[in-house]
């Protein structure tokens, strides 16, 4: 649920960009303090945490609260695409999966298209943030199975300003006045604790005394909450073409997910 509140965080924050620098700066600051890690794999994981953090408020940005997530969470599907470097074979339940999974892009693409519900640019961003957060967790299972669960946690904290610093390096030539920092200043401290470090250890928590597949089945929660919040929030009622896409998803990733079992 806390996931769920990244794109509101973003959408009432008045610069996005301050915002990014926030979050990224407080998170990488706890993570120096809780673990110093110089391992290549803190480093990598590191990097790509950055590029998500950055690409997903983009998304969130051009496609919405509810989109975006739902959008995000196509990420199963990349991530065992990917696997397919690592040994792993596609199953029929991962297959199945991406077939929904891309039904459901059809869907939200011709909505877009029709109802100008979501936009192409945000359908695309949607996806790269998926892709993107395959990738993440693609490269995390490769490391944690050599017993590198820590570098890839906490340790590679540290190491998420070194690509969301350049990517909002515009920033220091823009101007900017005294008015629109507060807001972007709370949503970056609310996005580093209420939406990184307490979430991530919740998470973690919880994969202890649930099997994996489980844990991932209730992690689909966060779409449909951001969905929720979409609604409540920003009053915005998703077409029953769009309706259909998130069930499609949901049913895709949780297909993925107790393929396990």
């Amino acid at each position: 649920m806390l996931w769920s509140t990244i794109g509101v965080a973003t959408l009432l924050s008045s610069d996005v960009v301050l915002m990014l620098l926030v979050r990224s700066t407080i998170v990488a600051l706890i993570g120096l303090l809780m673990c110093r890690s110089r391992s290549k794999a803190s480093l990598v994981v590191g990097l790509i945490l950055g590029i998500l953090f950055t690409s997903y408020v983009v998304s969130i940005t051009l496609a919405g609260v509810g989109p975006a997530a739902y959008l995000l969470y196509t990420a199963p599907i990349w991530s065992s695409v990917m696997a397919l470097r690592y040994g792993e074979r596609v199953g029929k339940y991962d297959f199945l999966g991406m077939v929904l999974v891309v039904v459901a892009v059809v869907l939200m693409t011709y909505d877009s298209v029709v109802n100008h519900t979501v936009s192409l640019y945000g359908i695309v961003s949607g996806l790269t943030s998926g892709f993107i957060y395959g990738l993440y967790i693609s490269v995390v299972r490769y490391y944690s199975s050599r017993g590198l669960d820590k570098e890839v946690s906490i340790g590679a904290m540290p190491y998420i300003p070194l690509t969301v610093y350049p990517l909002t390096l515009y920033y220091v030539f823009r101007g900017f006045t005294p008015g629109n920092i507060y807001s972007s200043v709370i949503a970056g401290t609310y996005l580093a604790i209420f939406c990184t470090l307490i979430p991530y250890r919740l998470f973690t928590m919880g994969t202890r005394r649930l099997s994996a597949s489980t844990a991932s089945v209730i992690a689909t929660i966060e779409p449909v909450f951001a969905s929720i919040w979409d609604y409540l929030i920003f009053s915005k009622v998703p077409t029953t073409t769009l309706l259909t896409a998130y069930v499609l998803m949901v049913v895709a990733l949780i297909t993925v997910s107790v393929k396990s079992r």
